[in-house]
C-alpha cells in the first residue's frame, strides 16, 4: 500500500535535558572546587565520562515520536529512531482518551494496566489491543490522536469508543 503519514508529533523529554547537564555540571563544580592538581585530572575524566553517558542517554531517549499511517501506529523514542515499536491498525480493538498518574513517570514503563510510553505531560489515548491488552502512548495532544486513530479504525470497519 502507498505510504500515506495520516498523523505525526514529537514530545520531548524536557525533564531529561534538564537534569542530565545540570548534574554534569554540578559533579564538576563541586569536585574542582579545591581541588589538587591530581584530584582535578579525575574530576575532568568523570566530567568526560559523564557528557558520554549524558549524550548516549539524550540521543536514546530524547523525545518520544509517534507516527500514524494508514494501515499501523508507530512509536519510538530518541533521535534514530530506537527503540521503536509498530502496531497494525488490525490489531487494535478501540481506543479511548486518558491520563497518566505523576507517579507512573516519564519514559518507558511497566505498569498495572499495561505498558505506557510517555515523555511529558499527563495526557494519553489508552489502546485496546484485539489480543486483549492494553498500553498507553502518551500526547501532548490526545484529542487529536484519539480522533486520527478512532477515524482509520472507522474507515477499517473496526469500532473505537472513548471520551472526544
Amino acid at each position: 500500500s502507498e505510504f500515506f503519514m495520516q498523523y505525526q508529533s514529537r514530545q520531548w523529554m524536557i525533564l531529561l535535558w534538564i537534569l542530565l547537564p545540570l548534574s554534569t555540571l554540578a559533579v564538576a563544580a563541586f569536585g574542582l572546587d579545591g581541588a589538587t592538581a591530581q584530584k582535578s585530572v579525575l574530576i575532568w575524566k568523570v566530567f568526560g565520562l559523564m557528557m558520554l553517558i549524558n549524550l548516549l542517554v539524550l540521543t536514546l531517549f530524547a523525545r518520544l515520536s509517534i507516527q500514524l499511517e494508514e494501515d499501523k501506529l508507530r512509536w519510538y523514542f530518541g533521535l534514530f529512531g530506537r527503540p521503536k515499536w509498530e502496531l497494525a491498525l488490525s490489531q487494535i480493538q478501540r481506543v479511548e482518551i486518558c491520563n497518566t498518574k505523576w507517579y507512573e513517570g516519564k519514559g518507558i514503563r511497566f505498569t498495572a494496566e499495561g505498558m505506557l510510553y510517555n515523555a511529558a505531560g499527563d495526557g494519553a489515548v489508552r489502546i485496546y489491543k484485539t489480543d486483549g491488552s492494553k498500553i498507553r502512548l502518551g500526547s501532548s495532544e490526545p484529542e487529536v490522536l484519539y480522533q486520527k486513530i478512532n477515524a482509520l479504525l472507522n474507515d477499517f470497519g473496526l469500532r473505537s469508543q472513548g471520551t472526544a
